[in-house]
């Protein structure tokens, strides 16, 4: 493996680690902190207590859960360890014992970005850009190959496609008209929901 491409973009990513104390505290909050962004946003969106906000956050959410226990079991059948325990790596972040393949923070950033953009452009691109960021800091730091990043990006790309098109078949999108009309008469939702596209 150690001269097989992803090693070799490996090496030549997390070989930019070490040379700027600045670029390297920014690469390591990217890489442990970026996710809480994801949520957040969500958050913000459900905050804007418009229906099409409400909706791609709470799909978003679901997509993001189901992706990250598919990529658990993945691990499980096909584990794979991380860089540093393999190879010299420039390691800026604590080391874990899990499975390196595929990467849950690239697994949960790309289900989240995908899924809202498909409910609202603006907000999915500035997601995706920060998956992107959390997907390459992710290298940088040491914790994961490029391959292990990828897979998690497909993953949760794939994830929250098939869920976009579950929940606008008929039997789940009554269901989560239902749902959704449930949390409005409780005051914890918009009404309307219909309305989406």
């Amino acid at each position: 493996m150690s001269g097989s491409l992803d090693y070799d973009l490996f090496q030549t990513i997390n070989g930019l680690a070490g040379r700027s104390h600045a670029v390297d505290g920014v690469m390591v909050a990217c890489a442990k902190f970026l996710p809480v962004v994801f949520a957040l946003v969500l958050v913000g969106l459900w905050l804007t207590w418009r229906p099409t906000n409400q909706r791609a956050a709470f799909l978003a959410g679901i997509s993001a859960l189901v992706a990250l226990g598919i990529g658990q079991l993945i691990g499980m059948a096909l584990p794979r360890p991380r860089p540093y325990l393999t190879h010299q790596v420039n390691l800026l972040i604590a080391p874990t014992a899990d499975t390196s393949f595929p990467s849950d923070h690239a697994t949960l950033g790309f289900a989240v970005a995908v899924l809202v953009w498909r409910y609202n452009r603006r907000a999915g691109i500035a997601l995706l850009f920060l998956a992107l960021v959390l997907a390459f800091a992710r290298i940088f730091v040491g914790a994961h190959y490029p391959s292990d990043v990828l897979g998690g990006a497909v993953l949760g790309a794939l994830t929250s496609m098939a869920i976009a098109v579950l929940s606008e078949s008929s039997p789940l999108r009554k269901w989560l008209s239902a749902l959704f009309a449930l949390l409005a008469r409780w005051r914890l939702a918009a009404r309307s929901l219909e309305t989406i596209a």
